[in-house]
């Protein structure tokens, strides 16, 4: 039996206020540690360095296409949007998109109602 492809995926973040490169760096390694405790192989990790722009987010969903990659893996909701209901709303979109999974390091907030969370990995 031939062996079986790597799932590959791209990490995406955001440089949020009061971020430096130190946070940076540590948020691409726990991207890098959590897709590969979960099967996963980190393609690239794209870094929106300017905030509320979405260059690096647009190129994510464009080489996600270009390359059927269909996870996508981020820090925390916190890199989708401020506000948690926006960013489920936003996590649900990014998933359209790439016609895949966003997987978070930092899940949404554990108060979240069960319904919620329903049929996520």
């Amino acid at each position: 039996m031939p062996p079986t492809s790597p799932r590959l995926a791209y990490g995406y973040l955001r440089v949020l206020p009061g971020m430096g490169i130190d946070d940076v760096l540590r948020l691409q390694r726990d991207l890098v540690v959590f897709a590969k405790n979960n099967g996963l192989v980190l393609a690239d990790v794209f870094v929106e360095a300017k905030w509320q722009q979405l260059k690096a987010w647009a190129e994510v969903v464009a080489h996600s296409r270009m390359k059927n990659v269909c996870h996508v893996v981020m820090p925390s909701p916190e890199h989708l949007h401020q506000i948690p209901v926006l960013a489920e709303i936003m996590r649900d979109e990014v998933e359209r998109e790439i016609g895949g999974q966003l997987w978070l390091v930092e899940p949404f907030d554990e108060t979240a109602a069960p319904e919620q969370e329903a049929g996520r990995e």
